[in-house]
């Protein structure tokens, strides 16, 4: 029997870590499914991106302390129409029992945009999470260890292509 208590003790924390987070599945859900973009850039990836700038050694410490970043956007319309990211993952309670602290509201007619930080201790953060949904549907997850002074230099390194204004154009960042 105490084998058996011994055993149990061991594997339920085994189990717990090996759950996935709701943005986990979520990216899972969608991932290389007709209609949807996703992208993962790795944290090898974004160390070997960060050596690429010589001229600014912040820039190589700020992409290697980071982990990865994953992003997941709906392209077609239709699909948009009956799916809500922010909906998805309030419904499994996600934003109230994961630690996350939010940063920014946006909430219009049809369209909700919640910007997420994770505490990491120390005044870092360990994860920022952008989640729209609604009329579009876009989630961005990047993970590592991020000083916030850092946080708008990140995508203005990366070079990520943001949509301006209504015609769709898009732009440099």
């Amino acid at each position: 029997m105490k084998r058996c208590m011994l055993l149990m003790a061991m594997l339920v924390p085994m189990v717990l870590a090996a759950q996935k987070s709701p943005v986990d599945k979520l990216f899972e859900k969608y991932a290389n499914q007709k209609g949807f973009t996703t992208v993962n850039i790795s944290g090898k990836l974004l160390g070997m991106a960060g050596k690429l700038d010589t001229t600014n050694p912040e820039t190589d410490k700020m992409l290697t302390n980071l982990s990865g970043i994953r992003i997941l956007s709906v392209d077609d319309e239709a699909l948009n129409k009956h799916l809500d990211f922010y909906k998805e993952l309030e419904g499994e309670g996600f934003f109230r029992n994961n630690g996350y602290e939010s940063l920014m509201d946006v909430t219009e007619d049809d369209q909700v945009v919640r910007f997420y930080a994770k505490d990491a201790g120390g005044g870092k953060i360990s994860e920022l999470l952008l989640v729209v949904g609604g009329e579009d549907n876009t989630l961005i997850s990047i993970r590592g260890l991020i000083d916030p002074e850092n946080i708008g230099k990140i995508t203005g390194a990366l070079d990520i292509d943001v949509k301006s204004g209504d015609s769709g154009e898009k732009t440099k960042k």
